[in-house]
């Protein structure tokens, strides 16, 4: 009886499409798999060390803001897209509660314009608060994202600086009164 060769069998002709490579890895597709996870992992940690400031420091300092006199949060809105037709975007998910994304009307050195939102929530008659306030200062062009929103979720600010230099002056913006319409 002749000897059984394994490099005879039928499952190991094709020595390309083995799953264990016991002479070591000739497939350009593994060693492109390895750089592959190498970045993903990389930049998953990258990302991963970025923070956010604390849910206390995502709301408006000034809280809670009044409404002038006769006016709910949905007729104070309304004057609102009535002052920054092009540049604010708003929709109300629950009672009383208001999403808006406010686009600032100066660009950065990138082109895009800087945005902020945040949750405006009516906590009595007379009131609202700002809450959950974010940033969004690349990407950012109401002319391009007339009638959708942003998918990916808000993030908020990283640091006390983006918070006092970029944020808070858009709110700021946002707040001013309906004096003058654009």
């Amino acid at each position: 009886m002749e000897k059984l060769n394994p490099s005879k069998l039928s499952s190991d002709v094709s020595v390309h499409f083995r799953t264990i490579c016991p002479k070591g890895i000739d497939s350009p597709f593994l060693k492109v798999s390895f750089f592959s996870l190498v970045f993903l992992l990389s930049q998953f940690l990258f990302v991963g060390c970025a923070s956010l400031l604390p849910p206390e420091r995502r709301v408006y300092p000034k809280n809670p803001v009044s409404l002038p006199k006769g006016m709910d949060v949905h007729d104070w809105i309304q004057t609102k897209r009535v002052q920054f037709p092009d540049r604010l975007q708003s929709h109300s998910p629950w009672a009383a509660t208001y999403k808006i994304v406010y686009y600032q009307n100066k660009k950065t050195f990138l082109g895009s314009y800087i945005s902020c939102s945040a949750y405006l929530r009516q906590t009595d008659r007379n009131a609202f608060e700002i809450i959950e306030m974010a940033s969004m200062i690349n990407y950012s062009d109401h002319n391009k994202s007339v009638g959708r929103y942003n998918k990916g979720g808000d993030l908020g600010p990283m640091s006390e600086k983006e918070r006092t230099e970029i944020l808070l002056p858009c709110i700021e913006e946002f707040l001013e009164p309906s004096g003058t319409k654009e």
